[in-house]
């Protein structure tokens, strides 16, 4: 009896264990961790990563967005420490963070710049076509008697015109500019306040990549100068992550969004949003559209 007593309580025991082990097995699977997306807060990087997020969760990964408020020396620092999965950047941002004195400009170099730069474990997927370079923008009017084609040859307009920006201009983008032999820099204007002050011919400006986007459709009066080879460094959209938490169902999706996503999208969504639409719908909606 005793014996009989004895292999019934150890088969129990096992039962029990088993049991237990089924549990933690569960617990400690794939689909019970999310993959964390973060963003800096600002609207466009809010919109990017529900964008990125939607797409990630089509492959049936568990996707947690939240929102870091932060810059992007503290994503990183985050996606180092494996705090953070993914959030989305502008490679010229990244490249700024990560290296005291960069040199490159056009987006092949930035992106190359910003790989061997990254912590380790850390990397950057296939670029959009969102670009948030600054741009100068000049008169038609100034364009059309300077013959003015590339910002390369600034130096066909009248020196001395005062430079009228958004925000304040790195160090990196008035050097850029610098071709321009432009005088007085007005910093800290609003879109509309730098196409106002342009739009006579009396000033120059400059604005983001997205700025220009969203203030220059339907514009004639003024346009953006460009330069693939000339000008502040590029800055085109990637997601940033963590290469141990990207699989190849995940690489595949990043790659379809970046082989649709355009800096038109993502200023009518963040005009959405801006407007009071939540982000994960103004994305998931993109993302239904585009079947990405």
């Amino acid at each position: 009896m005793a014996i009989r007593g004895f292999f019934r309580r150890t088969a129990v025991l096992v039962a029990t264990a088993a049991t237990a082990a089924t549990l933690l097995s569960a617990c400690g699977s794939d689909n019970q961790v999310p993959l964390r997306v973060s963003s800096d807060g600002t609207v466009s990087m809010r919109v990017a990563a529900q964008v990125y997020a939607k797409a990630l969760a089509r492959t049936g990964v568990w996707v947690d967005v939240t929102d870091e408020v932060a810059g992007d020396r503290r994503l990183l620092e985050r996606a180092a420490e494996g705090e953070v999965d993914l959030f989305p950047a502008f490679t010229g941002d990244l490249l700024t963070t990560l290296t005291p004195a960069p040199t490159a400009v056009t987006g092949d170099e930035v992106a190359t710049a910003v790989n061997r730069a990254l912590p380790q474990g850390v990397t950057i997927g296939d670029p959009a076509s969102v670009s948030n370079r600054r741009q100068l923008v000049v008169a038609e009017s100034l364009i059309g008697t300077s013959g003015l084609a590339d910002l390369s040859d600034c130096a066909v307009l009248p020196a001395g015109l005062p430079l009228v920006t958004t925000g304040i201009l790195t160090s990196e983008e008035r050097r850029s500019f610098e071709v321009c032999r432009f005088g007085s820099i007005v910093d800290q204007q609003s879109p509309a306040q730098v196409l106002a002050a342009v739009r006579d011919s009396r000033a120059l400006g400059t604005l983001t990549g997205l700025e220009a986007a969203g203030t220059l459709a339907g514009q004639d009066a003024v346009v953006a100068v460009r330069s693939a080879d000339a000008g502040p460094m590029a800055e085109d959209l990637v997601p940033v992550f963590r290469s141990g938490s990207i699989g190849k169902s995940q690489m595949k999706a990043l790659s379809r969004v970046a082989g649709e996503l355009t800096t038109a999208d993502v200023v009518a969504m963040s005009n959405r949003v801006a407007k009071g639409a939540d982000p994960a719908v103004v994305a998931s909606e993109w993302v239904s559209t585009h079947g990405v």
